[in-house]
């Protein structure tokens, strides 16, 4: 299974967001230059994110981007599923029931593969759920906000100059 690099960087995001000093909005533009990668890129997964209620995005002077809900609540599985979608759903096309000769008899094999992705999705989501965004961050520097990332932004503009 290969995940989408989306996922890490939308786990950034939160994160970023999360350890904001005094939990400022940031804008997408200051987030992409944190990530280094496009805003254009960058304003997809923030959307994904806002839809599902991960973050939020407030239009303004003031605004930007900000979380939704406290890191205890956010999972590594709410941002997956926001990204990826909810699992990798197995469909089969019939092959087996068309090439083998006993075709009806191989249904029920494909049951039983579909049957085991189907485990599989729930024990992968089962992990993801477990690891809340809070686990990767220092709770002292969660809860006021320590990080200046304007300042980070400020010293990677003056490098690109």
């Amino acid at each position: 299974m290969i995940v989408n690099r989306c996922v890490e960087q939308g786990i950034y995001v939160v994160l970023i967001l999360a350890l904001e000093k005094d939990h400022r909005p940031l804008l997408s533009s200051q987030l992409s230059t944190i990530l280094s990668v496009s805003d254009s890129y960058l304003k997809k997964i923030l959307r994904k994110l806002v839809l599902a209620d991960i973050i939020t995005s407030n239009a303004g002077k003031d605004g930007g981007f900000q979380l939704a809900r406290s890191i205890e609540k956010i999972s590594v599985y709410d941002i997956y599923s926001a990204l990826e979608g909810k699992t990798c759903d197995l469909k089969l096309s019939g092959i087996g029931k068309r090439i083998f000769i006993h075709g009806k008899e191989f249904a029920k094999e494909e049951e039983k593969v579909v049957s085991v992705f189907d485990r599989a999705n729930a024990a992968f989501g089962e992990e993801l759920r477990k690891l809340k965004i809070s686990d990767l961050a220092s709770k002292e520097y969660y809860r006021c906000g320590a990080v200046a990332f304007d300042a980070l932004i400020n010293e990677s503009e003056k490098q690109t100059i």
